[in-house]
């Protein structure tokens, strides 16, 4: 099993206040023993990578003795207190016996109101996210990062060379550092200045190989997805205006980056059962008409090239009462419940959801625009 690459794991992170540390809390989690797609997928389950609940302003995004008060300094410090906690014996044993579904029976039982299966299939849908398998908790001897064509590297390489980066040189290095500090001999600050050239040069590759799509006139566009949704796993597919389908355009490509925070919705929804219908109105996105009911401008229209929308139709009222309250709880605003219009800025973007308002029994509204 091949652990995430570098570059997997700081994507997957997006936009998110923990991407400001991607680097740190990977080599947080690989130098405690602990696999970086687990932490991405703990993360993202718990606090949907930092932004909801407790994690805001506590650098805690795993739920990490939340009923203590417990904060921490940075994500990295977060992340190394969960290597120790998951490090016990008692966690191991339970990982021995049942994998990762027994981590979670102790760390988010289902005593304390936790769907434990629910949890399990969200860590290992945002791990996978990674590249990697969150299922595989704790790092191991003989696992590797993914070299830069995506397959596991199995034998030992020369050392990376300033401008390039080996994937197996990489984790040696770490190895040999989680091997200094669990002997007591401490942290190698020679290895330690390697491994941060290394990821030096990775970050310069990185930006000068980031990753390109056509927009629907065929011209490259930086993508910039920045909320950790693979797009093609919606099943929504591909098409222009009132094709009810994903469509590219506006700012970017993806109309400002609000078209991945509005699809992060449908992919919430997929996770609770969801099966979206791209004929009838299961699933609106980008389309001609302008003007909103009440007048205003649409995020769906096409015109706006900065905001993107979805509707998620419902069968009835009492479906969307509850597919409402799974987005809420992972968008980490739990108490709205419909009735009126939901309006927040977060991170830059003018987040518009609505259910239950005039127009809207039969769908959920998300609209997201570009602040």
């Amino acid at each position: 099993m091949a652990l995430p690459s570098r570059q997997q794991f700081r994507r997957s992170l997006g936009n998110s206040p923990m991407a400001r540390e991607a680097d740190a809390i990977y080599n947080a989690a690989v130098r405690g023993g602990i696999n970086p797609a687990f932490v991405a997928g703990l993360a993202a389950a718990e606090s949907s990578y930092g932004t909801a609940g407790y994690a805001r302003g506590t650098y805690n995004p795993f739920g990490l003795g939340v009923h203590l008060g417990w904060k921490f300094p940075n994500y990295a410090s977060a992340t190394s207190k969960l290597a120790k906690t998951l490090n016990d014996g008692s966690y191991k044993s339970l990982f021995k016996s049942r994998g990762l579904a027994g981590i979670i029976s102790r760390y988010t039982p289902a005593s304390d109101g936790n769907n434990e299966g629910q949890h399990f299939r969200n860590i290992v849908s945002y791990g996978s996210k990674t590249g990697g398998d969150a299922r595989q908790v704790y790092v191991t001897q003989g696992m590797a990062a993914p070299a830069s064509t995506g397959q596991p590297v199995a034998a030992a390489s020369p050392a990376a060379t300033r401008g390039s980066i080996d994937s197996t040189a990489l984790m040696q290095i770490m190895r040999q550092q989680v091997a200094n500090v669990r002997s007591g001999r401490g942290y190698d600050r020679k290895l330690g200045l390697q491994l941060r050239q290394m990821v030096i040069d990775q970050i310069g590759r990185a930006g000068s190989q980031r990753r390109q799509q056509p927009t629907q006139g065929g011209a490259p566009v930086d993508t910039g997805d920045t909320s950790g949704v693979n797009l093609d796993s919606l099943g929504l597919g591909y098409g222009g205006t009132d094709s009810r389908k994903i469509t590219k355009g506006g700012e970017g490509g993806n109309w400002g980056g609000s078209m991945e925070r509005a699809l992060q919705f449908v992919d919430w929804a997929k996770q609770t059962g969801y099966q979206p219908n791209t004929s009838g109105r299961w699933i609106s996105q980008k389309r001609s008409r302008r003007n909103t009911a009440s007048g205003g401008v649409s995020d769906h229209w096409e015109g706006s090239g900065t905001s993107y929308a979805v509707d998620l139709g419902v069968p009835n009222v009492q479906s969307g009462d509850v597919l409402l309250k799974n987005l809420m709880r992972q968008f980490g605003v739990p108490n709205y419940r419909g009735g009126s219009w939901l309006n927040i800025n977060r991170g830059g973007y003018r987040y518009q959801i609505g259910w239950r308002t005039p127009g809207h029994y039969d769908h959920i509204h998300v609209g997201v625009k570009k602040l």
